[in-house]
């Protein structure tokens, strides 16, 4: 796996190469993409109350073994945070 930071410097560095009056929305959005093309998604460290509430309604049903239920949760919560962006 790429080393985060590393991934970060180098998208900031080629994104903008002024030397005054840097785009620093360039450079975000210049990150963003680079980590989400890269299979990475931004995410809040605590759920809202929206989240929750959609992880609930969109949990799968049926017996599951304990290990898919959790990518299958990963996924929707995830899921759930691209579409709130």
């Amino acid at each position: 796996m790429t080393d985060l930071t590393t991934l970060i410097a180098k998208t900031i560095r080629d994104a903008d190469r002024s030397w005054f009056n840097e785009d620093y929305t360039k450079q975000a959005a210049a990150v963003l993409n680079t980590l989400r093309a890269k299979g990475y998604e931004i995410v809040p460290r605590e759920a809202s109350a929206e989240l929750v509430t959609y992880a609930v309604d969109n949990m799968p049903f049926g017996r599951m073994k304990p290990d898919d239920l959790i990518r299958e949760l990963y996924a929707t919560i995830i899921g759930a945070a691209k579409v709130s962006r």
